[in-house]
C-alpha cells in the first residue's frame, strides 16, 4: 500500500483494519466506525474509495458487505477488499485501531504542514502553514457521545474527589465568592471608554498567572510600554508610581521593587502578546504556550472577514465561545458598549452584535459611579449559574493602577471638603453596603 511509504505500518493497518472490521460486521460496527472516523483519515486512495463507497450505502440506508460495497466502488478492489477482510482486528480492538487512524492521520497532516512551512518561498506561506499547524493541533474530530448512566457515574466520581474544584479567582474575595469560572468558559468585560477595563484586566491577568494559571494578554491596541508601566505601578506587582514610570525617575525604592519584581518574573507565566490580530494567530498562540487563561483587549477589533460589521463580530464572539470549550482555557475577552442616553449600561448594550450575551458564560459590566467620584461599579450582568443581581464597588488608585473593593466610611468632613467617601476593605468578611446593589 501507498501509505506504508507515506507514514509506516501503524496507520496503513489501521486503515485495513477499519475497512475489514466494516466488511466483517457492518451491523455491529458501522454507527461507530462512521461516527468515528471520515474519509480524511485515510492516506492510501484505494481505502478511501471503499470508506466512501460504504458510507454512501450507509447514508442512504443500503446493505453494507463485500458485494454491496464492491458493487459501488468498482470490482477493481476485489484483493484490496480481501486483504482488509483477512486483516481485521477482533471486535474488542475496532476502538484502538479507530484511535489509531485518527491520530496518525493527523501526525501525517501535522508533518506535511511542517514541510510546506520549511519550504515556504514567501512570509504569507509560512504564516498559513503555521496557522494550518495550529488548526490540526486543536483539531481532535472526536464526539463525546455518553449514556446518563455514564454520565451519573462521571458526577459521583467527580464529587467523592478530594481535589479542591479548578474555578479561576480574581484578586478582589468579594469577587471570588459570587464567580464560579471553570476552564473552557467564555467571559465578558465590558466597559465604555476611558473607565479602566484594560488596567482591571492586567490586574486579574497578573493575579492569576501570580498563583500558577499560564496566562496570556492579547493586546490589540495598548502599546508595550504603557502595558509595562501599568503593570509594575500594580501595588502586586511593584507598586512604583505610575508618575515615576512617566517621568523616568524612579527613586532608589522603586529600584529595589523594579528588581526584586525582576527577580521572581520567572515564576509568574504571564504573557504579553501584541500584532496577533486574526482569530487563528490568536488560537496558535494558545496552543503554543499551552494557555490556561486567555485575556483578549478588545473583541471588537480582532481582524475578521465577513459582509458587515455585525456579521464580523457574531462571528468572532462564536469562534471564542467554541475556542474556549474546545481548548479547554478560560476566555476573557474586552468589548466595548453603547452607553444608553440614560440609566446604567445593560448586556443588551454590547456593541455590535446581540450574540456576545448569548455565547458568554459570565458577562461583567463595568462603569463609573455616579454617586461616588473615582469609584467604579463592576455588575454582573450574566452569569448562567448564579446570581446576575449584584454589583461590587470598586475604588481606583490611578497612581498604582489598582482597583479594590470599596468599604464605605463615615466622612470626616462633609463631602466636597476633601473627606473620602470611602475607603478600601482588605477584610474578606465584613458587612458592605455596596455588596449588592440595586441594578
Amino acid at each position: 500500500m501507498v501509505v506504508k511509504e507515506l507514514a509506516g505500518d501503524a496507520w496503513a493497518e489501521a486503515q485495513a483494519g477499519v475497512i475489514g472490521a466494516l466488511l466483517l460486521w457492518p451491523d455491529e460496527m458501522a454507527g461507530k466506525i462512521f461516527h468515528g472516523a471520515m474519509a480524511a483519515y485515510f492516506g492510501d486512495s484505494t481505502l478511501k474509495h471503499l470508506f466512501e463507497a460504504a458510507h454512501g450505502l450507509w447514508i442512504e440506508g443500503k446493505p453494507i458487505d463485500p458485494v454491496t460495497v464492491l458493487h459501488a466502488a468498482g470490482d477493481a478492489h476485489k484483493e484490496t477488499v480481501r486483504s482488509c477482510m483477512d486483516t481485521a482486528p477482533a471486535r474488542a480492538n475496532v476502538d484502538e485501531y479507530l484511535h489509531i487512524l485518527r491520530d496518525e492521520a493527523r501526525l501525517y497532516q501535522i508533518r506535511m504542514a511542517a514541510s510546506e512551512l520549511s519550504w515556504s518561498k514567501s512570509m504569507e506561506d509560512a504564516l498559513d502553514a503555521y496557522e494550518k499547524m495550529g488548526q490540526l493541533l486543536r483539531d481532535t474530530d472526536t464526539i463525546e457521545d455518553v449514556s446518563w448512566e455514564e454520565m451519573v457515574g462521571s458526577y459521583l466520581d467527580r464529587m467523592n474527589d478530594p481535589a479542591p474544584p479548578n474555578y479561576l479567582t480574581w484578586g478582589i474575595p468579594q469577587l471570588d465568592e459570587t464567580l464560579y469560572v471553570s476552564p473552557g468558559d467564555f467571559c465578558v468585560l465590558a466597559a465604555d471608554s476611558s473607565v479602566g477595563k484594560t488596567a482591571l484586566a492586567l490586574q486579574f491577568a497578573y493575579h492569576m498567572a501570580a498563583h500558577g494559571k499560564r496566562t496570556l494578554f492579547f493586546s490589540l491596541e495598548t502599546p508595550r510600554e504603557k502595558l509595562e508601566d501599568r503593570l509594575m505601578a500594580e501595588k502586586q506587582v511593584a507598586a512604583i508610581p505610575m508618575l515615576h514610570s512617566k517621568k523616568k525617575a524612579l527613586s532608589s525604592d522603586d529600584y529595589l521593587r523594579a528588581g526584586d519584581t525582576g527577580m521572581k518574573a520567572n515564576k509568574v507565566p504571564l504573557r504579553v502578546i501584541r500584532r496577533a490580530e486574526t482569530l487563528p494567530q490568536i488560537q496558535n498562540r494558545i496552543i503554543m504556550h499551552n494557555a490556561d487563561v486567555v485575556f483578549i483587549d478588545y473583541l471588537q477589533i480582532i481582524r475578521h472577514k465577513a459582509s458587515s460589521r455585525f456579521e464580523t463580530v457574531t462571528e468572532i464572539s462564536m469562534e471564542l465561545h467554541r475556542m474556549a470549550n474546545r481548548l479547554g482555557v478560560t476566555i476573557v475577552a474586552l468589548s466595548q458598549v453603547t452607553p444608553p442616553e440614560s440609566g446604567e449600561i445593560t448586556i443588551q448594550d454590547l456593541r455590535e452584535s446581540g450574540q456576545i450575551k448569548n455565547d458568554a458564560e459570565i458577562v461583567l459590566l463595568m462603569m463609573k459611579d455616579k454617586t461616588f467620584p473615582g469609584a467604579r461599579k463592576l455588575k454582573i450582568g450574566k452569569d448562567k449559574d448564579g446570581a446576575t443581581n449584584k454589583s461590587l464597588l470598586l475604588s481606583f488608585d490611578p497612581q498604582h493602577m489598582t482597583f479594590s473593593y470599596a468599604k464605605r466610611k463615615e466622612p470626616a468632613q462633609m463631602p466636597g471638603q476633601g473627606a473620602p467617601l470611602f475607603d478600601l476593605d482588605d477584610d474578606e468578611g465584613g458587612d458592605n453596603p455596596f455588596e449588592s446593589l440595586p441594578l
